[in-house]
């Protein structure tokens, strides 16, 4: 397990110039494939020339990020433009006064501190956070410290169908790939959406993004009921699991009233039908 440095000052990590110049590169490039190609080239190169995490400036946020044991913090700092682009600016382009986004699975908070610049520009917005994984929760929270100006407030809490204390299995090749079940090595709190709604004092939520490998039907099922209709987001950015669900959760979301905005190679977008 590599270990989380969140008592360094920042800057602690800066990249040398040769890795700053191919991060620099590998943001320039397209999405295309020969880009991509390119891409994992070039980082290959800087991951073996840099040390466990690098200090870095994304989405106009300051940000540590891991280089190894986490694809989602590998991709993000070397290639954004690839990093579920279409699905940030989808939730961002709606923010509002009074917007409040849930970021179910968070990992680092990229979804967040991506959205936040956007969420920043009007009043009352806010941005929950949850991650479960003490590791990943600590790097959260560590560059959360970094940005307090902005709307962003992390909550270790695994969100699932029920009450109760949950455990943990997560591959140490990629942390984010870490799935609640009931055995594993690391034991979380868990607790249905509704009640987290309810301890916060959520009274409208904009927008739901959600990636629990595969217990999304465990999250989404049991809040879709008509007694939380009050509560259903203006839009959902479901990770496609279809594979390891066992009902049809996007159908049955389409009957709460949702249609398919958009179907991108990781996730299925959702939004509200105006009534």
């Amino acid at each position: 397990m590599i270990p989380v440095d969140d008592k360094s000052q920042f800057g602690s990590y800066e990249p040398n110039r040769a890795v700053a110049l191919i991060i620099n590169i590998t943001r320039s490039l397209g999405s295309k494939w020969i880009s991509k190609r390119l891409i994992f080239i070039l980082r290959r190169i800087a991951i073996y020339f840099s040390k466990q995490c690098l200090d870095t400036v994304l989405f106009d946020s300051s940000l540590r990020l891991y280089t190894k044991g986490n694809i989602s913090e590998k991709r993000a700092l070397f290639s954004p433009q690839i990093f579920e682009e279409e699905e940030r600016n989808f939730i961002a382009s709606q923010a509002s006064n009074n917007s409040i986004f849930i970021d179910i699975g968070a990992n680092v908070g990229l979804y967040s501190f991506s959205i936040s610049q956007k969420y920043k520009l009007f009043e009352n917005t806010k941005i929950f956070s949850l991650e479960p994984h003490p590791d990943l929760f600590k790097r959260l929270l560590y560059n959360q410290n970094l940005n307090s100006h902005l709307p962003i407030f992390p909550k270790r809490i695994a969100i699932m169908d029920k009450r109760g204390e949950f455990f943990l299995n997560t591959p140490e090749e990629n942390l984010g790939q870490g799935k609640i079940s009931q055995k594993g090595e690391i034991k979380v709190e868990g607790l249905p959406l509704r009640d987290f709604t309810e301890n916060e004092g959520i009274r409208r939520i904009s927008a739901i993004k959600i990636d629990v490998e595969g217990n999304e039907e465990k999250v989404l099922l049991p809040f879709i009921v008509e007694e939380n209709r009050s509560l259903f987001p203006d839009i959902f950015v479901i990770e496609n699991n279809k594979d390891l669900w066992k009902t049809d959760l996007i159908g049955s979301i389409i009957a709460k009233g949702f249609s398919v905005e958009m179907k991108t190679r990781m996730n299925f977008i959702l939004k509200k039908n105006k009534r």
